[in-house]
Parts: structure tokens; sequence; C-alpha cells
């Protein structure tokens, strides 16, 4: 609207230059008629296309219907405001128009006007070719518009195309999970039952204290091991307790666990750990609890899979805003290989568990030895975990 109103007051001030003796009344009265004009139509273009287009198509031919300074520039080419306003009213049909009647109006007006100018300006060359010239503006407008809605239809499409894409990863996540769920269903936990039932055959037969003792931990190890197989089946089967709101979606504090306890299962195995704990563990959220569990397990069993024998040293580390969890354990490349062949995918979902709280896990080769180190957020804590050690309440080691 600005625009235009401007190119009108322009308009004028090169009328009463180029016009010698121009009637600076009748030249005030256009410029401002056509500033006006711009005033009224531009707000009223997205609601009326069709009728804004005909009001326009009207506004550009009253110059060459009055006698006046404004006709003789129209005829000689130097009226600038309703090609501008043809060149608008036309991208604004064909972005705005929603039924056909609009559109055919504006269409029939326009075509209209190219016609009236072809006869009107029959004297000053071919009509066609002044046909063409009054069409230029409006089908460059609408050229614009085409290509403005051609670049929309083809972002929505690649957003339509990308939000597919991920539906259908997503669907083949959850095919996956089911899968798995299916897997460890069937093969997995009937096979830890079975080692829990001989454990138990064992500790009830075995004449020797040490092996039913032994088989007492075989069997209450492979019945926690059940129960977690059973958990993690039901979050496989059911997508939506990925990430549980903590903490009620993780059940009652008591079946928290230690977020130290593999530490003393590691202790009994012959592992050697060195332990050491910076503030207070107690009253650890459950979703935290139990996710700090699995890292120090995780951890642990990694040591024990990749670098048999070898120390493990872990640091346990509460701030205010997170809790901190660092296994290190020094790495011997001329060991003949580990003690267990691991498939790499159990830090990995270690991670992804850890992010799902919105918190961090790294892992890897740092000098002569390998590094697992977690932070896990604390509800209610400052933004941006403190990644650091801290300086906790008290230790142990």
């Amino acid at each position: 609207m600005c625009v235009l109103a401007v190119v009108a007051a322009a308009n004028g001030a090169f009328c009463l230059v180029v016009i010698e003796d121009a009637d600076v009344a009748a030249v005030l009265a256009g410029a401002v008629a056509m500033a006006a004009a711009s005033a009224v139509l531009v707000p009223l273009g997205p609601r009326f296309p069709g009728a804004v287009a005909v009001a326009v198509v009207l506004a550009a031919a009253l110059p060459y219907l009055v006698d006046s300074d404004w006709r003789e520039l129209a005829l000689a080419g130097g009226l600038v405001w309703p090609v501008l306003a043809l060149a608008w009213s036309a991208a604004n049909l064909v972005r705005r128009a929603r039924g056909p009647r609009g559109a055919a109006a504006g269409a029939v007006a326009f075509a209209g006007y190219a016609v009236f100018v072809a006869v009107v300006r029959g004297a000053e060359g071919p009509a066609l070719v002044e046909a063409l010239n009054a069409s230029a503006p409006v089908l460059g407008g609408a050229a614009l518009a085409l290509y403005g809605r051609l670049a929309q239809a083809r972002a929505e499409r690649a957003r339509q195309e990308e939000r597919e894409r991920a539906l259908l990863a997503e669907r083949a996540r959850i095919d996956e999970r089911r899968r798995l769920a299916r897997e460890m269903h069937d093969v997995v936990s009937h096979q830890v039952s079975l080692i829990v039932l001989q454990a138990g055959a064992l500790a009830s037969t075995s004449a020797d204290p040490g092996v039913r003792e032994i088989a007492d931990r075989i069997r209450a190890a492979g019945g926690r091991a059940v129960d977690e197989l059973r958990e993690m089946v039901g979050v496989l089967n059911d997508p939506s307790s990925v990430r549980p709101d903590p903490p009620e979606s993780f059940g009652p504090a008591a079946d928290v666990p230690d977020p130290l306890g593999p530490v003393a299962e590691a202790g009994d195995a012959g592992q050697r750990v060195e332990l050491t704990v910076r503030g207070d563990l107690a009253g650890l959220p459950p979703h935290v609890a139990r996710a700090l569990h699995r890292v120090v397990q995780e951890s642990l069993t990694n040591a024990r899979k990749h670098a048999p024998g070898a120390a493990v040293g872990l640091t346990v580390a509460r701030n205010p805003d997170a809790v901190l969890v660092e296994a290190v354990n020094p790495v011997d490349d001329g060991l003949s290989g580990p003690l267990i062949e691991g498939t790499g995918t159990g830090l990995e979902g270690l991670r992804h568990r850890v992010e799902m709280l919105d918190g961090s896990l790294r892992s890897g080769r740092e000098g002569d030895g390998f590094r697992v180190a977690a932070v896990v957020p604390l509800p209610g804590g400052p933004d941006g975990p403190d990644t650091g050690t801290g300086t906790g309440t008290g230790g142990r080691r």
C-alpha cells in the first residue's frame, strides 16, 4: 500500500515535469485518487481478490477515458501506477482466490482491460502489440504468484515426505522392539529360567556348603535377571514407556535397586573395584537410582569382559543438580583377548537410556585406559547439570 501510494505521488510529479502547461490541480487530483485507491484496495485484496481485481482494472482504464493530462501521459506510456497495481492485483488473485467466481471475474476483467487498451491505443501501434503490452504486468504478477505457490507446495511436500519418513522409521523401530521383545521372552527368559532351576537343584542336592552358597547366589542373580528381562520386555512392547514420568512410573521406592549394588556383586565375583563416593546417595528419585544402577552395572560388566583382572576405578558424585558416575579401567593391548566377546550394544543402549532422562554418557579410550562417564540430572535442579565430580560430604573407598 505504501509503495503504491509513493508511486502515485511520483507519477504525479513526473506528469508535471514532462507535460508542458499541465493542469496542476488535475494532476494533483489524479495522484491523490491513485493514492486513495491504494489505501482502500490493498487492505481489501486478501478478502475480495476478484472484486479488487475488477476495481483495479477500472482504475487503470479511467485515465484513458477522461480528457486530461493523465490521458496524454497514459497514451505516451508514462503512467506507472496502473502497471504496478495490475501486477499486484493479478498476483493477489492467484494467491487468494478460493472459488471459481472470483477467479473468473478477475480473469475477465484483465482480458477486457487488454482489449480496451488495444482499442484505445490502436493508433499508437498494432493492436496485438498493445494488448500484449497491457497484459505484461498482469502475466508478470500471476507468474510471480504461481512461482510462490509452487515453492510453497514443494516445501510442504518436503515436510510431508519428512513426516512420512519419520513415521516409517518409528514404525520400523516399534516392529524391531516387538521382535526383540518376543525373542527375549521366548529365548533369553527361558534359558535364564533354566539356569535358575538348575542352580536351585544344585543347592538342594549338593553336600558341599560352598557349592550350595554359590548355587544360591547364581539362583538369586538369575531370579533378578528374569525380573529385569520381564521389565525390559514390557518396555519394548510399550513404546510409550520408553521415557516414563518419574517417579511414579518406576514403581514404589521398595523396588528401586541400590545404585551401588553391582559393586558388591562384582566383588563377590572376584573383580577389584576401587570405589569413591562423594555426596549422599540416599533418597535419590527412583528413576535416577535405577539409571545409576544400570550405569554402574554396565560399566563393571564392560570392564570384566574387555579387561579381565584389571582394577576398576569407580567414582559416584552427587551434585545439587545431577549425579556423576565415572568408571576407568586400564586396557592392556597385549592381552590375548577379552574374557567374553561383546556386541558393542551395551554402552549404546545405556547411552539411550541416560539420554531419555536428559542426561549424557560418554565412553571410549583415554590414554592407556577406558573411561565411561555419565551424568544423570536430578529433578528440580538448576538448568545445565554440572559435569564435574563435585565436593561431596563424604566418601568411601
